[in-house]
């Protein structure tokens, strides 16, 4: 008898704690429901807020870009005029006192210790060879003696020989 006074009083003592109370009120799926909706609902606004901010950031970065690609053509077209040959030639004669020089009395000088080295031909050749023999296929020589050896397919479009 004592254990199924036990057993009841905590029974009672479970139906009688706060959430199954809150469980067991009429309006608690009603109150879970708008619960729920107000938090989606807020987290909505957050994303909402969220994705205008980034996107007026987007907005900023993309004139700042404007203006810096606007700022590299003026400096490319100021790089233009100056490295132009008439006005090198301008700046030559007015500020380093230079003239121009007829061809007539140009020279070139050549230092007696330069020697002056024509490739060998043969070692041009070599080297060519050499580079040929980079895509050439390799074949064992058992397999050359067994006579197992397949047509060689050649395709020019690897390695982009074939290409312009």
């Amino acid at each position: 008898m004592r254990q199924a006074v036990r057993k009841f009083k905590e029974t009672v003592e479970i139906n009688s704690s706060t959430i199954n109370k809150l469980k067991s009120h009429k309006y608690f799926s009603i109150s879970l429901l708008c619960f729920s909706c107000l938090v989606v609902a807020c987290i909505h606004l957050w994303q909402q807020v969220t994705v205008v901010s980034l996107v007026k950031d987007i907005s900023h970065l993309q004139k700042e870009n404007d203006v810096l690609l606007d700022s590299k053509k003026k400096l490319y077209s100021r790089i233009a005029s100056l490295s132009t040959s008439s006005r090198i030639e301008r700046y030559a004669v007015d500020s380093l006192g230079l003239c121009l020089v007829d061809a007539d009395k140009m020279l070139t000088l050549v230092p007696k210790d330069v020697v002056v080295s024509h490739p060998d031909e043969l070692q041009q050749m070599l080297t060519a060879v050499k580079r040929i023999a980079k895509y050439l296929p390799v074949i064992e020589e058992t397999r050359a003696k067994a006579g197992a050896v397949e047509n060689i397919v050649v395709d020019s479009s690897i390695n982009g020989w074939g290409r312009k």
